[in-house]
């Protein structure tokens, strides 16, 4: 009984064999085939297929009904976001600091004091406007202190806030002649 088994064992090994043999024949025949037709027209299968496979891992739309048709734009994420990367770090470099100076880092770089921070920084704030403001302040601040004193005269204190408004415009405008000057 044992060699019974053995032959038909044998026999199912070798339709088993020819067949393989018979499809390897035909994939070989196959490819033979489509090396032989237009590169193009393989470039445009493989990329047809290719816009199956994507086009079946998209999810379905959300609503019912769809109005129109739009053209689906790919939607590229970047590798590297700037914005979690500052986060992250901030983040990080906070986990480092005392609990005093993590807490002022946290309200200092909250994103409503930096956009207010960023927003002065391009019109009050710009170094032209405080050093002009500052030194003015000080120089024509200083003068009045010391005419006022000398000569017995009484100091309102709008005289300071004066000096440094006018510092500020002075500093714009050497900073516009500055820039002009650059331009030359």
């Amino acid at each position: 009984m044992s060699t019974e088994r053995h032959h038909e064992h044998a026999e199912r090994h070798e339709r088993l064999t020819e067949e393989l043999e018979s499809a390897r024949h035909e994939k070989l025949a196959e490819l033979r085939n489509s090396a032989e037709t237009d590169p193009a027209d393989r470039s445009d299968r493989r990329a047809e297929a290719a816009r199956e496979v994507i086009n079946k891992h998209e999810p379905e739309p959300q609503t019912a009904e769809v109005h129109e048709a739009a053209p689906a734009e790919p939607v590229h994420k970047p590798f590297f976001d700037p914005k979690l990367n500052y986060r992250q770090t901030l983040a990080s470099v906070q986990r480092q600091l005392a609990p005093v100076s993590r807490t002022f880092s946290k309200v200092i770089h909250n994103p409503v004091v930096e956009k207010t921070s960023e927003a002065l920084e391009k019109t009050v704030a710009r170094p032209s406007v405080t050093v002009g403001a500052t030194w003015t302040a000080l120089i024509v601040g200083g003068v009045f202190y010391f005419t006022a004193r000398n000569f017995g005269y009484n100091l309102s204190g709008s005289e300071l806030l004066f000096s440094f408004m006018v510092g500020a415009v002075l500093g714009l405008v050497l900073e516009a002649f500055w820039r002009a000057y650059k331009r030359r």
